[in-house]
């Protein structure tokens, strides 16, 4: 328990510095007064004065702040009384400064944390590679994807050149895909059951259609454990990496795809898992997880999961293929978790998606604190910063007063209003909606936590 708390504090302590420094440094480059810097909120514990700047860690771990002369609305109450000990400068107030300038102080706090995210995964592949499957077979191919020539790739196919050049791993594959310039893609493969080779020519005038036929191509991977999340069903029965999955409740299984689809289909069903180790055969009973997942249909569904990882090689990076699969990697998850929460309020307000089913997708500080564990202990921390400061990304960005976002928001009524901002009483008045809101989100999602703890 003590790591798991000790990990997450140091998670968000990172993610809140950095996001807070990011405004920090944009105040100070406008010229802008800044009054404190705070990790934290609430009581301050630890604080010290350098300069026109109080720097302070405060009780609470799940936030922080940078107040600038000028920034707050109350600041133009009657009778508001300005805490700070040090003179204030009216020529350096937020609010005195361009619309570009607030802009930039207000941005550089979500930007920073997109900034992190970037650099974490090239850290991630320049120190230890980048992951992927082994095999060049195919599967399947997904039947939701169409596109001309995609049909006649046969199952089980192994691909030996993606145009014209010879593919050795997964990786291969998709980067000969997705980076080609090329209006048709071309595959030479090999029929492994007429044991005959041939060749495919699929129509891809764009990156979109790139990026689906990659998405289309599923591998055939073998369903061998390379690893298993700690107190997770799997590590709990005793399941261990090198274990190569034979069947289940019976039924004889032949890739980590058909493994999966069993367990997400079983959520709190007790599973019989026959394992080969080392020539030994052993059966594990196990009980898949409830867990809600998004689906292609973009929908979420309750599965199941064990915590186990699928067989995976890792291939050394240089430092400019690093920095370009890095950025790439941030781009995609951005808008993988961005399109994803669109999906998840637009199905919930159309009632495509039920209340329960959306309200379960929302986490708290305790998932995160659950997650930071896990993912210390199983060597992933680092990318589940980075995926967790690309959230903070997009959820500060959201129009929400009190959030960054919000704040935009009033500068863009202030631009359509030909320079005539908010009355101070109204920007209090958003604000304290904004806060309710976020509070409320905030509750929600502890209760989710607490649910998902207790089993409620």
């Amino acid at each position: 328990m003590f790591f798991t708390i000790a990990v997450a504090v140091f998670v968000l302590g990172v993610l809140i510095l950095v996001h807070e420094s990011g405004h920090f440094l944009a105040a100070k480059l406008v010229n802008i007064q800044v009054l404190r810097f705070s990790i934290g909120l609430g009581r301050s514990l630890i604080s010290r004065r350098w300069g026109e700047t109080e720097y302070s860690i405060s009780a609470i771990p799940f936030g922080g702040y940078v107040k600038m002369a000028g920034d707050d609305p109350a600041e133009g109450l009657e009778g508001s009384i300005e805490e700070s000990r040090v003179a204030i400068d009216p020529r350096r107030h937020f609010d005195k400064k361009s619309v570009p300038a607030r802009a930039l102080v207000i941005l550089a706090g979500p930007l920073m944390n997109l900034l992190l995210a970037m650099v974490l995964f090239v850290w991630i592949l320049y120190f230890q590679g980048a992951e992927t499957y082994s095999t060049t077979k195919v599967e399947t191919v997904e039947k939701s994807i169409t596109l001309p020539g995609l049909e006649r790739i046969k199952e089980g196919s192994q691909i030996i050149r993606v145009n014209n050049m010879e593919v050795k791993n997964w990786r291969d594959i998709t980067d000969g895909v997705i980076n080609s310039l090329a209006t048709r893609t071309t595959f030479d493969l090999y029929d492994s059951q007429d044991r005959n080779p041939y060749s495919v020519s699929v129509s891809t005038p764009d990156d979109s259609t790139r990026l689906l036929l990659a998405v289309a191509l599923v591998p055939l991977v073998e369903p061998r454990i390379s690893g298993t999340i700690p107190g997770k069903p799997a590590a709990k029965a005793g399941m261990q990496a090198g274990d190569l999955i034979l069947s289940i409740n019976g039924k004889p299984v032949k890739s980590w795809r058909e493994v999966t689809g069993i367990v997400h289909a079983s959520a709190g069903v007790e599973l019989d898992l026959l394992v080969d180790r080392g020539g030994e055969k052993i059966n594990f009973p196990v009980i898949p997880e409830k867990n809600t997942l998004p689906q292609n249909d973009n929908t979420f569904k309750e599965v199941g999961l064990i915590g186990i990882r699928p067989p995976m090689e890792r291939i050394n990076l240089n430092l400019a293929e690093s920095v370009i699969s890095g950025s790439k990697n941030s781009i995609y998850t951005t808008y993988f978790i961005a399109t994803r929460l669109g999906q998840l309020f637009m199905g919930f307000i159309t009632g495509k998606i039920p209340l329960k089913e959306a309200r379960n997708v929302l986490g708290g500080p305790v998932m995160i604190g659950q997650y930071a564990g896990e993912s210390a202990r199983t060597g992933d921390l680092w990318a589940f910063m980075a995926i967790l400061s690309i959230n903070l990304f997009i959820l500060n960005l959201l129009p929400i007063p009190v959030l960054d976002g919000g704040h935009l928001l009033f500068l863009a009524i202030e631009v359509v209003r030909f320079g005539k901002p908010l009355s101070v009483k109204q920007r209090m008045w958003l604000i304290q909606v904004g806060l309710l809101i976020v509070l409320a989100l905030m509750l929600l999602a502890t209760a989710n936590d607490l649910g998902r703890l207790f089993g409620f």
